[in-house]
């Protein structure tokens, strides 16, 4: 394979020519030193430039050609050389069995060079064996020719699985050829997570010398696999598997791996992808074949789902065939546009569905006799049931629109239209339903045309312009893409709500549309609703509908569905669509190659949203600690002024109102405002209280209105009044019952205002731990003596407050959400390697990461193959292979819960006198808990019933893990005790609140 040289790689070239052939301390070996230098600067500026431009919209950065990126991803000699040393030193690694395999028209040429390129791997643990009537030429003892005339090829390769001991097998046809480092990717990948099933990678293609064309491939799509094999030979599957599935079957070989991967699906493989090129193919190992089509219905057949499999072009149609079909509702709302939803709903009558279905219209454009009078007329043409509901709530919501109208309807299965669609296929009904009625299955949409006959909606992808856009759309249908062909089934985050069909049990179980959203993008969260709870959504290029988007509402997006967007989409739109690729453009719906200057999802956000959405890293910042001691200041006359305050507000008195003054908001789901707003929705909903949130921070109503929303929608309608810190703002803060810190920052605030003649403070961290000793240190351990009420998180950081800064206060013992955290209904299996998880937080002091990374590589090596290492936060993301641990980046909060249950150990250091949620949540979800033996804990940790405790230091953890790795009795036997102790204690956030209203309103009492 020809790799071409990257500038960068082009660049280290010439300056090694140069080390080598000009001598140290020459006058040309300067003048060279001094010219490489220069170009460094300029290529640097430059890209600098370009990127200014790109991240403001100015210009529009070119789409990179396929031979540009494929060199721009190539390994560097270097890097393999690096590679190379690696696989060499490796005590345990992973290890590949490569079986070429014959394929129509490849000769002896195309046989070496695929042997070749296995011979050439930096990755040196693999064999090679080649199956087919073809022998190499190769006098290499590594490549073994299997061959009998008697014999099928796909016999040998089975055989040659069999008695292998690789771990993985990976299928090359004739005339493919691997990049040097592709073993090497794979190998990262099945390190990282030695569960792995499955690895896919994207490919170039075409022969050497021809201009290469690409195929990039999405995660793991078990539906699209029915329509064509979107993997072809791109794949490397674990050894076991292969010969658990009996191996390949006596096909062609495009059509046997297709078959391969589709039995596979049965198995529910865990799998990934390597987000690169791995290989360079000749022949397109996707087409669409009548051997392929039958390996469909036989392994459809197997499972006991019927279908009926046509073949098309470029995928076939799998339409399932049930014994008998659901009922269904057709939900459509309309504003009485009659030339719109006329045309709809005439196009209904051509419908062919063998069972019962009905209309159900909801209308907001005003009732009338007129009105009436025409929809009789419909019904009468339609000649089957169509309900009438007319919508005069206001405001206006479409999301609760569709929820009202699905809860009126009847039908098994609600199908979601709108009034400016049309259908041109009798069967789409049939297409929507076969698919929805499947149980591993959420939400079905249909690739839609618009007026001009083009895709409008081929499937939502979340980042795409942002937020989350149309795939396909403005493409002709039939047309090839960087993803394949448009006119293949997809799994994806979620389909357009313009035709959405779902199972009614599903939909209401999943809680119907987000009602927080006004007009756009409940849609979107339906389908990652349903992703979250572990079904797949299937956008179908069969369903035939037409689609003039927004002729009926327009195309205007209220703001504040932009900032539910943002909190709803946030762990995809900023860590990437599974069914997408980094490498693929999010300003293009037509897929395109990303340019490197190409704005980031998180920075083309930040334009709508108002905010500057940066990365926070933790930093004892001089600029911070002056600001924040000007501002912060405190003196005796101040503190008896509050303590004078205090003493005049004497005995009960009800707290119907309450100010929580809070800094800006990065995430309302995690940590201590999240605990804070928890708390508010609890007096609100027990008690009745009026909460007001007082936000230090620039003014932007519905960035923080949006946020509180999006975790406690009861406080949605809270007023919210910005302030700058300044004496005048919070003079005029609106008065309250009680006021409420939530920050060592906000306490001065809280301290300063007269808002409230009953002051608190929501202590639930020892915050002075935050920063070295100095002057921040200084300022937020002299809030503990401003002498406010404390709300302590814990009976420790009451007890810090009461002996240590004298202060009077309460405690509450937290709690987790039991809805989110629990154990599995299985027990864990103990016959996998054990998976270790790690909340990690580079550039966050307080979560001991360099510490836990250390120690966490060191059992890696010891243990090998036999663990996998979890990692998970807003900053844990990388993006290099063959680590040590598996970074999963930010996930959505209950997407947490749902990993816990996979975890057998769970890793939390602390070493500060805060509490914690993270042991709780991990001992919620049955993970036996290891962590520093620090007594502030041990209201939680109880070494050796509930936990492990360890001493301080690698070496520690190190100790503890391995006795948990090594002793599955000791992970259950803490295990159990662990939720024992979250239930009788810690299962109840009501009731760990239940206390504090009373102090509230007698804070003096005994």
């Amino acid at each position: 394979m020809s790799w071409i040289p990257t500038p960068r790689q082009a660049f280290e070239r010439v300056r090694t020519e140069a080390s080598e052939r000009l001598a140290p301390g020459t006058r040309k070996r300067a003048t060279a030193k001094a010219a490489l230098e220069s170009a460094r600067i300029a290529r640097s500026a430059a890209g600098q430039v370009r990127s200014a431009f790109t991240a403001t919209g100015a210009i529009t950065p070119a789409s990179p050609s396929v031979g540009t990126w494929l060199s721009q991803l190539s390994a560097s000699r270097d890097s393999l050389r690096d590679q190379r040393a690696y696989a060499q030193a490796a005590t345990d690694p992973v290890t590949f069995l490569v079986v070429v395999t014959p394929y129509t028209g490849a000769g002896v040429g195309a046989v070496d060079a695929s042997i070749d390129s296995v011979l050439a791997q930096s990755w040196t643990h693999r064999s090679v064996v080649v199956c087919g009537d073809v022998a190499p030429t190769t006098t290499s003892t590594e490549a073994e020719h299997v061959w009998t005339a008697d014999t099928h090829w796909t016999e040998h390769a089975t055989r040659a699985a069999v008695v292998s001991a690789a771990d993985y097998v990976v299928f090359l046809p004739a005339g493919d050829v691997l990049a040097p480092d592709a073993l090497f990717q794979v190998a990262g990948a099945a390190w990282e997570n030695p569960l792995l099933d499955i690895v896919t990678w994207d490919e170039v293609r075409g022969a050497r010398g021809e201009e290469p064309t690409a195929r990039i491939r999405p995660s793991w799509s078990p539906e699209a696999l029915l329509g064509a094999n979107y993997v072809g030979a791109a794949f490397a599957m674990r050894r076991s598997l292969v010969v658990e599935l009996g191996g390949l079957a006596a096909l062609g070989t495009d059509a046997a791996l297709w078959d391969l991967l589709v039995r596979s699906t049965a198995t529910q493989p865990q799998s990934d992808r390597v987000t690169r090129p791995l290989a360079r193919v000749q022949n397109h190992h996707d087409r669409v074949t009548e051997e392929g089509a039958q390996a469909v219905r036989a392994h459809l057949e197997k499972i006991g789902r019927p279908s009926l499999v046509t073949a098309g072009r470029d995928s076939l149609r799998v339409t399932p065939t049930p014994a008998s079909w659901p009922s269904v509702s057709v939900v459509v709302p309309t504003r009485h546009n009659r030339p719109l939803l006329g045309r709809a709903l005439a196009s209904l009558r051509s419908t062919d569905y063998a069972g019962e279905w009905d209309v159900h219209v909801i209308d907001n454009g005003g009732q009338s006799a007129d009105n009436d009078a025409w929809y009789a007329a419909q019904r009468d043409a339609l000649g089957r049931e169509l309900t009438v509901t007319w919508w005069t709530e206001a405001p206006f919501n479409y999301s609760r629109v569709n929820n009202v109208a699905a809860r009126q309807s009847g039908g098994e299965v609600v199908v979601f239209l709108n009034d400016d669609t049309e259908v041109a296929d009798a069967r789409w009904l049939q297409e929507l339903v076969g698919w929805a009625v499947q149980p591993e299955i959420g939400c079905v949409g249909g690739q839609l045309l618009d007026a001009d006959g083009k895709i409008q909606h081929g499937g939502v992808v979340l980042g795409l312009g942002g937020f989350a856009d149309h795939l396909f759309q403005g493409m002709e249908p039939g047309s090839d893409s960087l993803l394949g062909a448009t006119d293949r089934y997809r799994n994806t985050l979620s389909v357009t709500g313009a035709c959405l069909a779902i199972r009614r049990d599903v939909f209401e179980e999943l809680g119907g549309f987000d009602e927080r959203f006004v007009l756009c993008g409940s849609d979107v969260t339906l389908g990652l609703d349903a992703v979250l709870s572990g079904r797949r959504n299937v956008c179908s290029p069969h369903v035939g509908v037409r689609h003039l988007e927004s002729a009926t509402r327009g195309s205007t997006v209220p703001p504040e569905d932009f900032f539910a967007s943002y909190w709803r989409y946030n762990p995809w739109v900023l860590g990437g669509d599974p069914y997408f690729s980094p490498h693929l453009s999010l300003t293009s719906r037509t897929p395109r190659l990303r340019s490197e200057q190409e704005p980031t999802a998180r920075q083309m956000l930040s334009e709508p949203l108002g905010r500057n959405l940066t990365i926070f890293r933790q930093a004892n910042d001089e600029n911070e600690a002056m600001m924040l001691a000007d501002l912060c200041r405190a003196d005796s006359t101040d503190k008896a002024r509050l303590d004078a305050v205090h003493a005049s507000t004497q005995g009960f008195r009800e707290v119907r109102t309450v100010n929580w003054f809070i800094p800006d908001i990065d995430s309302p789901y995690y940590g201590g405002i999240n605990t804070a707003f928890r708390l508010a929705d609890h007096l609100r909903r027990e008690h009745g209280v009026v909460n007001r949130f007082i936000v230090w921070g620039a003014p932007h109503d519905l960035y923080v209105r949006s946020a509180v929303a999006a975790a406690f929608p009861g406080l949605a309608d809270s007023e919210i009044v910005f302030h700058d810190g300044s004496a005048a703002q919070l003079d005029a803060v609106p008065e309250a019952d009680a006021s409420i810190a939530t920050l060592w920052v906000t306490a001065y605030f809280v301290a300063k205002s007269s808002s409230a003649p009953r002051r608190f403070y929501l202590i639930q961290d020892f915050e002075p731990m935050f920063y070295p000793a100095g002057s921040l240190y200084a300022l937020t351990e002299e809030s503990y003596r401003l002498g406010l009420y404390g709300i302590c998180n814990t009976a420790n950081l009451h007890k810090i407050y009461r002996e240590d800064y004298h202060g009077k206060g309460t405690s509450f013992m937290p709690a987790v959400d039991r809805g989110v955290f629990h154990d599995g209904d299985e027990p864990r299996p103990t016959d996998r390697p054990v998976t270790i998880f790690l909340y990690g937080r580079p550039g966050h002091w307080r979560n001991c990461w360099e510490i836990a990374s250390l120690a966490l590589g060191e059992i890696k090596q010891k243990y090998g193959k036999g663990v996998r290492i979890v990692a998970a936060g807003s900053w844990a993301r990388g993006t290099s292979r063959a680590g040590d641990i598996q970074q999963l980046g930010l996930l959505d909060y209950r997407a947490t819960g749902v990993l816990y249950r996979t975890v057998d150990i769970g890793l939390a250091l602390t070493v500060s006198k805060h509490p914690s949620y993270l042991p709780l949540e991990l001992m919620a979800s049955g993970v036996p808990v290891v962590a520093f033996d620090n007594p502030w804990g041990h209201w939680i940790l109880d070494d050796e019933r509930n936990s492990l405790l360890a001493e301080l230091g690698v070496s520690g953890i190190v100790e503890q893990l391995s006795r948990l790795v090594e002793d599955a009795n000791l992970r259950r036997r803490l295990s159990e005790q662990a939720t024992a102790d979250i239930d009788a204690r810690h299962s109840d956030w009501d009731g760990a609140f239940s206390g504090l209203y009373a102090y509230l309103c007698d804070p003096e009492a005994s």
